[in-house]
């Protein structure tokens, strides 16, 4: 899977502020500030929120963001599609920049079938890196890591919160099945606040693995629903289908990616990092102790990585329970390094999205390596410890 990577020398981006290049972090014990009081908190910070005027709004003029009123919709027909991504000079000033949206496999055949094997939706699994014999010739990859994804434009009327379900998955050419970095069933569907002006709401990746290989391309392959609010657990029928390509063939440097799809209804706003000899790390996340009522307290964990400034959101819940195991693969150049930061805040509290709740804030640095592990105990004050170990730095077998 893919991130974006840091490496040496600058990094062309899109857009104002995205993946920009930072300073690297110094490891634990090195002068790193682990408690409460860090002056870095604000680069940490990430709107979850919803509220209605956000930084996807932020732009007038010309070239200001598309409101739903004037927002560009398309149909999977090539000429409608061709003409949104290279004729329509507007979907690359007031937007993402916009990629090809071809339509959903169902049955038959299709553009995609022969490279990615669409018949085949099983689920990719988490590569065990015991199962990697210490004499094996392991090489890095180019990896993909998910970073983002956002409806845009959708026209929701009704009050209150939109329902999503439906998945997100990626597929590479070497073993193509799905990944899948977004799904949720109709009966446990996503409620989100949605912008009124933009129709941009943000999606919940939930996977504990967001990390794709890509040689040359990957496959994203999507299919959202709004639920119907005239009966229980009804279909509103897809907001969003189809699937895309993205491509890796002429870049040298790691980089990062923003690409918009454009569909009848809404669009699909897909954040991505591309990292260049690249391994994969695995996060193991464990509660130890906890001084919270009933061992519960709510946790937040992001990351960076390789040296770029965007922040990925791992995880926002309620924290595991005392004892058990919470695993996440991030991607991260060779020889660079990744940060990892914990929030813990009080359980149910209205305003956990605010600078200004109590809270106890923990970051760590880890340096990229081949079947190695670091353990580190993360402090949280009065709202508990997790044990980290950061390891499994994974390379597949040579074939």
């Amino acid at each position: 899977m893919e991130i974006e990577g840091g490496g040496s020398g600058s990094v062309e981006t899109l857009g104002t502020g995205s993946g920009k290049k930072r300073p690297y972090s110094p490891r634990c014990g090195e002068d790193s500030p682990k408690s409460s009081a860090m002056d870095a908190d604000d680069e940490w910070f990430v709107n979850d929120s919803g509220s209605e005027e956000g930084d996807d709004y932020g732009n007038q003029g010309m070239c200001s963001p598309f409101i739903v009123d004037n927002f560009p919709r398309a149909s999977w027909d090539h000429d409608e599609q061709s003409d949104l991504v290279f004729a329509n000079p507007e979907t690359k000033l007031r937007g993402p920049s916009p990629t090809m949206l071809f339509p959903p496999f169902k049955s038959g055949r299709h553009l995609f079938d022969s490279e990615y094997n669409l018949n085949d939706k099983s689920e990719i699994s988490l590569t065990n890196v015991e199962d990697c014999l210490k004499e094996c010739c392991c090489l890095p990859m180019d990896l993909i890591q998910f970073v983002d994804v956002k409806i845009a434009g959708y026209q929701h009327s009704r009050p209150g919160r939109a329902k999503i379900f439906g998945f997100v998955a990626a597929r590479d050419t070497v073993k193509p099945l799905r990944n899948y970095i977004y799904r949720r069933a109709i009966d446990n569907c996503e409620a989100v606040p949605v912008k009124r002006k933009t129709g941009t709401a943000r999606l919940s990746l939930k996977s504990p693995t967001r990390v794709i290989s890509m040689s040359t391309r990957a496959l994203v392959e999507f299919e959202l629903h709004a639920q119907s609010e005239e009966e229980a657990n009804g279909d509103d029928g897809p907001i969003i289908e189809g699937c895309t390509e993205l491509y890796n063939m002429f870049e040298s440097k790691s980089f990062i990616r923003h690409k918009r799809l454009y569909g009848e209804r809404c669009a699909l706003d897909i954040k991505y990092l591309v990292l260049m000899n690249a391994v994969e790390a695995r996060v193991e996340v464990t509660v130890l102790r906890s001084a919270a009522i009933d061992d519960v307290v709510n946790m937040k964990l992001l990351a960076k990585t390789s040296g770029f400034s965007e922040v990925i959101r791992l995880f926002r819940g309620v924290a595991p329970k005392l004892g058990f195991m919470t695993s996440f693969v991030i991607a991260v150049e060779r020889h660079s390094d990744f940060d990892l930061y914990i929030k813990g805040y009080p359980r149910d509290h209205p305003n956990v999205d605010q600078k200004l709740v109590p809270c106890s804030r923990w970051q760590c640095s880890f340096a990229s390596g081949y079947h190695g592990t670091d353990d580190e105990v993360a402090e949280l004050g009065d709202f508990g410890a997790s044990g980290l170990n950061q390891g499994h730095l994974e390379i597949p077998h040579e074939e």
